[in-house]
């Protein structure tokens, strides 16, 4: 019987406000709408997506219709939002305290306007260090992907980068899933060579083990996926 294995997406749009106030409706009439608007004619892909405290509430002000339909996707389990910092911080750059403000308060946010708390975090930046579990878990997270790099740096081997793994600090724990540079890169850019060099690696997998998160940058996908 062959291997089978889960493929994860989420999708970003983690702009700052500096962003915003150059040019406000660009992102959006060029990615973000668009990208939503087709999403609704497939109701069968299911994907999370993570937006930053900036867009939010520039969106909430500006394109509160938006809003609606975003909730919409959430309530009918197509779209799980995602958390992580309000303002984009690099996490382990701030004070542990600030750490659990900045997730909470993009975690409280996302509860009112959408009905959920998230269950997982983006990294800005995509910046792990080990002691983040303390702050990601006292504000209730429970996964996210981070760069295969971090696992490969402490010792694992590319076949075991197909399925998650418990992070602890300080008595505080996160499930992690090893983004994975090959695949990054693979989808969007690569060769039908190389997709089939990364599913054989899967098949190698024990059964029932393999996962793939792919996380990325929303606008880099709508903008390949309109030139397709």
């Amino acid at each position: 019987m062959a291997q089978k294995f889960h493929l994860t997406f989420a999708h970003s749009r983690a702009s700052a406000l500096w962003q915003f106030r150059a040019c406000p409706r660009k992102g959006y009439d060029s990615s973000y709408l668009p990208f939503i608007e087709h999403l609704e004619k497939h109701p069968k892909v299911h994907l999370g997506l993570h937006y930053s405290g900036p867009l939010l509430t520039w969106i909430e002000k500006h394109r509160p219709e938006y809003f609606a339909r975003l909730k919409e996707l959430v309530q009918a389990g197509q779209v799980e939002l995602v958390g992580g910092g309000f303002y984009e911080p690099i996490l382990v750059s701030i004070p542990p305290e600030d750490q659990y403000e900045q997730i909470t308060r993009l975690g409280a946010y996302l509860e009112k306007h959408f009905g959920r708390l998230p269950s997982g975090a983006w990294l800005a930046e995509r910046v792990w260090e080990p002691q983040l579990p303390t702050a990601l878990g006292a504000a209730n997270v429970g996964l996210h992907a981070v760069d295969d790099m971090h696992f490969l740096a402490a010792g694992f081997e590319p076949e075991e980068l197909f399925g998650a793994y418990l992070a602890e600090d300080r008595g505080k724990t996160v499930s992690l899933y090893p983004g994975q540079k090959a695949l990054r890169y693979l989808i969007p850019f690569g060769q039908s060579r190389g997709r089939h060099r990364l599913s054989a690696r899967c098949r190698q997998c024990p059964p029932g083990t393999a996962s793939l998160p792919w996380a990325t940058d929303m606008e880099k996908v709508w903008r390949l996926a309109r030139n397709a």
